[in-house]
């Protein structure tokens, strides 16, 4: 797959986006922080946001939008202003990314006997936001 001159990397939460710099700073992505949109990793889940805040600028070129999220229903319509000009590209982490923390925190027991979902549980014990 070949991404657009320009990246817009959407992130759901905040481990995702965590996870995104760091692969980006390493350079460790097919892609550098100098061609994402503002060179960092947008945190907005609506796509008439999305167009609102970003889309507005008068890109003359395609756009390749990464959403980086862990849910395969969520929905990203874009206007049809704007269909043919953005390439939308979803990566679907599932839970993993809550489940890396909680291993890396040695909490995994913890996290068994409280009996909520992995990102209640990062949020409550970490104090961060998934």
């Amino acid at each position: 797959m070949e991404l657009a001159k320009y990246k817009a990397c959407i992130c759901e939460g905040s481990a995702e986006e965590a996870i995104i710099d760091i692969l980006v700073d390493n350079d460790l992505l097919i892609f550098n922080r100098e061609e994402m949109l503002e060179e960092r990793v947008i945190r907005c889940r609506s796509a008439k946001r999305f167009e609102e805040r970003y889309l507005r600028k008068g890109f003359d070129e395609q756009i390749s939008v990464i959403r980086i999220l862990d849910s395969r229903r969520e929905e990203f319509r874009l206007s049809k202003a704007y269909e043919q000009k953005i390439d939308v590209v979803n990566v679907i982490t599932a839970p993993e990314i809550e489940m890396l923390i909680i291993h890396a925190e040695g909490a995994y027991d913890q996290f068994k006997r409280s009996g909520k979902n992995q990102a209640n549980f990062v949020k409550q014990i970490f104090g961060c936001m998934m």
